[in-house]
């Protein structure tokens, strides 16, 4: 632009009008730069990179041999610096200049981050120790920021640094692990992070070898005759042990119809369950059998004494009740003498019979409820003798009160029964009831 003074035409000098924004950009990505000029007229914009001292673009023309660098311009005041696939080595600063007599510019930070990633050739890989023995544990991983490193077992349980610190999880760049066990054995993860996603990490196995051994939760077992028994042993080795069953003379077996061998893993890798199953035993199967285990480190040996023993005897039954003991008695000797009349019975057993079952059964005898019966009846014996059993319909009405008492007292079985033995009828249903009340008067004993 040029403006008219009553000295002459003077031209506006270009301004940079705008501040160039930071951008930071996850590595692999595209980025762009912009700078705003009003009044450029004739000048020139340049983008250089500043920490490198390079020009990279003037005007529309890129300098520089980077094939990822390109300039834009909208036509009107913003010249744009395009970096496609940015690396790490595109950060820094770039600064938008002018070239004016005085050059003007203004300057943008670049920052890149890098995902983390780990370094295999500078980390531990799978490693293989004795029991005992002391081993050092490495993780390299690159990424800007720099990325941490922690380290935790696969399976989630605890690091065992020394003998006397344990922890789920380890920062550092190496893990120390001091006389390592068994129960070190793991695959363990090294995990870096930066803030920047994916999250990397290394699986790195650690291997114990140790020689066999052995634990058997029964060293006798006894079976009888014609049964089947089965014989256990559990085998902690690494690497895996050979393992098989022998008996007598150190006799190798195998599955037949004869013997079972089953064997399965346990819970961790160095753990194995193994169980012979010998079936239909005979005399010739009863003695000394081993467990046996190999390996490359050693191996060990278990024996178990197989003997005999009787046979199981059945479980007793249930004793019969009382009642039922009672009825059952009280029907053999009444069975050939029990006449049926409709819903009636006819008791014709004798009275002799009769005071020989209740008898046996301690009905009315020395019991509390005895004693009331036998007051009872020396009661009911008086008042027949001051009525002179008159009347058959008195003696009825008689029998009737008699009846409600004897439920009241609990012995309503006895009177009934005595009944019959008089050749009275006697209802299924009242001798039903005195079955009820027999019931209860047991109960409450």
């Amino acid at each position: 632009m040029r403006i008219n003074t009553a000295s002459g035409t003077l031209s506006k000098e270009p301004e940079l009008v705008e501040p160039i924004q930071n951008v930071t950009v996850v590595a692999g990505r595209d980025v762009k730069l912009s700078c705003v000029v009003d009044n450029l007229g004739t000048y020139k914009v340049a983008w250089i990179a500043f920490d490198k001292s390079a020009i990279l673009t003037v005007q529309h023309n890129v300098i520089t041999r980077n094939p990822r660098v390109n300039v834009s311009h909208d036509g009107q005041r913003t010249w744009t610096l395009h970096l496609s696939k940015v690396n790490a080595t595109d950060a820094g600063t770039y600064m938008c200049q002018v070239n004016t007599i005085v050059a003007k510019s203004q300057m943008g930070i670049l920052k890149v981050v890098v995902p983390p990633y780990i370094v295999d050739n500078r980390s531990s890989r799978d490693m293989m120790v004795q029991e005992g023995a002391s081993l050092n544990l490495t993780c390299s991983a690159t990424g800007t920021p720099p990325p941490s490193i922690t380290w935790r077992r696969e399976d989630y349980m605890k690091i065992n640094i020394n003998k006397t610190y344990q922890t789920t999880e380890f920062e550092g760049a190496s893990l120390p692990l001091a006389r390592v066990s068994r129960m070190d054995m793991a695959a363990y993860l090294c995990i870096a992070r930066n803030g920047v996603p994916p999250i990397v990490s290394k699986r790195i196995q650690v291997s114990v070898n140790f020689p066999p051994m052995m634990s058997i939760p029964h060293q006798l077992v006894g079976a009888p005759l014609g049964y089947s028994v089965t014989l256990e042993c559990t085998i902690e080795a690494h690497p895996p042990a050979l393992t098989y069953w022998t008996r007598g003379q150190d006799v190798m077996l195998h599955q037949s119809n004869k013997y079972h061998i089953d064997e399965k893993p346990g819970e961790v890798s160095y753990l194995t369950h193994m169980k012979l199953t010998i079936g239909n035993l005979k005399k010739i199967d009863f003695g000394s059998y081993k467990c046996v285990a190999k390996n490359s480190r050693g191996e060990t040996e278990g024996l178990i004494k197989l003997y005999e023993t009787e046979p199981p005897t059945p479980a007793p039954t249930n004793p019969p009740s009382y009642l039922d003991k009672l009825f059952k008695e009280f029907h053999y000797k009444t069975t050939n003498s029990v006449g049926s009349k409709g819903n009636k019975m006819m008791l014709e057993t004798s009275g002799n019979e009769q005071q020989a079952i209740l008898q046996d059964y301690d009905l009315g005898g020395d019991s509390e409820l005895g004693r009331r019966e036998g007051g009872k009846e020396g009661r009911r014996m008086d008042e027949e003798r001051r009525r002179g059993r008159g009347g058959e319909e008195e003696e009825e009405e008689g029998e009737d009160q008699e009846e409600d008492e004897e439920r009241q007292q609990g012995h309503y079985l006895t009177k009934v029964l005595s009944r019959g033995t008089k050749g009275s009828e006697v209802s299924l249903q009242q001798l039903l009831l005195a079955v009820a009340f027999l019931q209860l008067d047991l109960f409450l004993l």
